[in-house]
């Protein structure tokens, strides 16, 4: 049974009683005495008039409902507010839940500030030796380069999240980027470390609460270990140290035993992440594993990048014709597309087919490693169009004008 207590403010007799009656529930404490409609007729009110006395001509209060904190009876200013109060299991009066409200954003901000000395603890700012590049795989030189030549370092030294580079420059192709990323924080002797400014939410908190000893990749913001203490002094001398060997030589000896592997990687990442989008373009969806990368691997064994783009463009469009003329699901029509890719590099081997090779669509861009391996370091303008096993090394690698792949890398005819 509901009880509503009311205070009267307006001096107009008519108003009063409007208000009183509007407000007035039966001897159940359930139903209204009166239906709005009428209390309107009784007082000739129209139904904005009425809404006007029934907030502003006095206060009602809901006797049953209090405020948690301070135990103030709880304002209701209609009808439909008060069947709604009823409703409520914990109120709180607007003071009470602004005070609350502060309190909270206080233990926030408390509790943040007490994690981020926490990871301040934990990962602190450290002076090691400086970078190499003489003492650095190929990859991972490449990788550095990619990740420290973002302008946003100017300001602190600091490298963007990897997850947040831009989709039409990522970091690193997606299906290479966790793993390509985690072998630079894991690398030894040291290249990168996780500057403490990171966002709070990128270091991984246990059960308790309490800060681990891990974080997310993706997430983090790196500085190169270097010896100056300003870390905008560290990446410039490597990037000016890698920029000289990519451009004149001589390569460290075992990057010449790298490179082939990374060409390979990267370009199957490229099909890879072609042929999902094509496939997701026909709303078609398959699952990628060893299978897809033994056929596309395949592939590019024998056809540029560009011409094994063409082999998965028109087998999507088939696979997604199959699949339209009712014959197969969605699923069994996106699995035959490797069969098809495969197929149709078999017979344009077999027959010497000359396969038109496919440009980079704009939708999917070249990574910044990508960028910085095929163009700074292969000194490709347009890999599309180069048969892997066709390309050489740049003249300067081998630090003499005659040394292996003098003859450049122009790449296949296709």
């Amino acid at each position: 049974m509901a009880r509503l207590e009311l205070e009267v403010f307006t001096d107009d007799a008519h108003e009063a009683a409007a208000f009183e009656t509007y407000w007035r529930l039966d001897a159940d404490g359930e139903t209204w005495a009166r239906p709005v409609a009428a209390v309107r007729a009784e007082y000739g009110l129209k139904p904005q008039q009425l809404i006007r006395i029934a907030q502003q001509a006095g206060t009602a209060h809901l006797v049953d409902v209090a405020c948690a904190s301070c135990e103030d009876p709880c304002p209701v200013s209609s009808r439909s507010d008060f069947a709604q109060a009823l409703r409520v299991t914990h109120w709180l009066c607007p003071a009470c839940r602004a005070l609350a409200l502060e309190e909270h954003a206080a233990r926030v901000k408390e509790q943040e500030a007490r994690r981020q000395a926490d990871v301040c603890e934990m990962y602190p700012v450290v002076v090691g030796p400086d970078v190499e590049p003489c003492a650095l795989s190929l990859l991972d030189a490449i990788a550095l380069h990619a990740l420290f030549s973002d302008p946003a370092l100017e300001d602190a030294g600091l490298t963007s999240p990897t997850d947040i580079w831009p989709r039409d420059r990522r970091w690193a192709p997606e299906r290479l980027r966790y793993d390509v990323e985690r072998g630079l924080v894991e690398a030894a002797p040291r290249l990168i470390e996780v500057h403490p400014d990171s966002h709070i939410d990128a270091f991984v908190l246990e059960e308790d609460g309490e800060l681990g000893d891990s974080f997310h990749l993706g997430r983090v913001s790196y500085y190169l270990v270097g010896r100056a203490d300003e870390l905008t002094e560290r990446h410039p001398r490597l990037l000016q140290e890698l920029n000289r060997v990519f451009r004149e030589g001589p390569w460290p000896a075992a990057w010449s035993d790298q490179w082939r592997d990374l060409w390979d990687e990267l370009a199957l990442a490229d099909a890879q992440e072609y042929l999902e989008m094509k496939l997701g373009e026909h709303h078609l969806e398959m699952k990628q594993g060893p299978g897809t990368r033994t056929a596309l691997q395949d592939a590019l064994s024998t056809f540029s990048l560009g011409q094994v783009f063409n082999f998965i463009y028109r087998a999507v469009k088939d696979s997604a014709a199959y699949h339209q003329r009712g014959a197969v699901t969605q699923q069994q029509a996106a699995n035959s597309t490797i069969g098809r890719i495969s197929a149709t590099a078999d017979r344009a081997r077999a027959s010497g087919w000359e396969v038109k090779s496919f440009n980079r669509p704009w939708n999917l861009p070249c990574s910044a490693i990508g960028e910085t391996f095929f163009g700074k370091v292969m000194w490709q303008p347009d890999m599309m169009q180069v048969v892997a096993h066709e390309a050489q090394l740049p003249p300067h690698a081998a630090g003499t004008d005659g040394a292996d792949g003098a003859d450049g890398a122009d790449g296949a005819d296709g």
